[in-house]
């Protein structure tokens, strides 16, 4: 008798559970972004609540791994790499189209997925990490990677280590210059060819800003919503995606292994990824949606790419640069950051 009875009683229990889910995503401007645009939406529309805790992808990434006998948090939005990292770790779960239909309208350089073709999670945007610069010191115009190596450039450019953006600078010249993952020799010599047009190694999107804006460097590799923001306060600043190609960071949605709200979390990821909802969140932060059905508006227009400039984003694989990104960088502390000491 008392078993039957608290079979009963934990039926409720199990419904209250499900209209409730936590979310683990960034603070500031970009979380309201998502708050305004997704979440008090998904709210309206299914009642279900979204709890928010706020962080950077790693530090939630390490909340995550904290609570892995015990998991609370259902979803977490982060860089593809730390959920690539987190996946390997076992941390988060595969995702199956049955249960989000909107993964079909993400294209593949959207979706990672694991050695057996499983989804590790659903892109959400893409920011293309072109160059960015000055338009006011009679330079020649940038439009490839390789501009930068040209005379005019003497002391006027900054460029980033493998420290930031995954090391995709010296990955996307060490390509050019014929090497791959496995060799980023061939890149690493190539940027000690920049010699003394090389000024600064700057490792954050607002040190890039700052010294673009006040033209202490005249052009520096950047992600584009970090260079649009110059554009938009009035800076004389152009942002090209540059002739060989442009890597591209991509932030993802993912499903916490074990989630407690599982069924509510693949609801709101379903909801999250279709065209209409993260076409907004996207337009609010003036970023490119993965989402193919995406219509773009005249103004989300100039921080979106041309089917053109989509087909020249280029991709590394990720499991390389997990496994080999400390050994760059200890290399290029080597070879390229005592050029800047003069």
């Amino acid at each position: 008798m008392l078993a039957a009875l608290s079979c009963l009683l934990a039926v409720p229990a199990a419904h209250a559970a499900d209209t409730e889910i936590v979310l683990a995503t960034w603070g500031g401007s970009w979380g309201a972004a998502i708050d305004r645009n997704a979440i008090k939406p998904f709210e309206q529309e299914t009642g279900i609540k979204v709890r928010v805790i706020s962080g950077v992808s790693l530090a939630n990434m390490r909340m995550v791994a904290s609570q892995r006998a015990h998991p609370q948090i259902d979803l977490i939005m982060s860089t593809s790499q730390d959920e690539v990292r987190a996946y390997n770790d076992g941390l988060l779960d595969a995702i199956d189209v049955k249960d989000v239909p909107n993964l079909a309208a993400i294209p593949p350089f959207g979706v990672r997925r694991d050695g057996k073709g499983r989804a590790m999670g659903a892109g959400m945007w893409v920011y293309p990490y072109g160059i960015a610069y000055r338009t006011d010191q009679k330079l020649p115009d940038v439009k490839c990677w390789n501009d930068l190596w040209g005379p005019a450039f003497k002391d006027k450019v900054g460029v980033s280590s493998p420290r930031y953006m995954n090391g995709y600078f010296l990955l996307m010249i060490n390509r050019i210059a014929g090497g791959t993952e496995a060799n980023v020799q061939p890149g690493l010599n190539r940027i000690h060819q920049m010699g003394a047009n090389l000024l600064a190694v700057i490792d954050d999107s607002a040190a890039q800003q700052r010294l673009l804006a006040s033209g202490e460097v005249s052009a520096v590799p950047i992600i584009s919503s970090a260079a649009y923001k110059l554009v938009d306060s009035g800076a004389p600043v152009r942002f090209v995606i540059p002739c060989e190609g442009a890597p591209a960071g991509l932030d993802t949605l993912s499903l916490v292994k074990n989630a407690p709200h599982r069924d509510a979390a693949l609801k709101f990821m379903d909801f999250y990824t279709s065209a209409k909802i993260i076409g907004s969140v996207a337009a609010e932060l003036q970023i490119q949606p993965v989402n193919d059905q995406v219509t773009v508006s005249d103004a989300q227009r100039k921080y979106t790419l041309t089917k053109d400039q989509m087909a020249k984003l280029v991709s590394f694989d990720d499991q390389s640069v997990i496994r080999n990104q400390d050994a760059w960088t200890a290399a290029w502390d080597r070879e390229i950051a005592p050029m800047t000491k003069r």
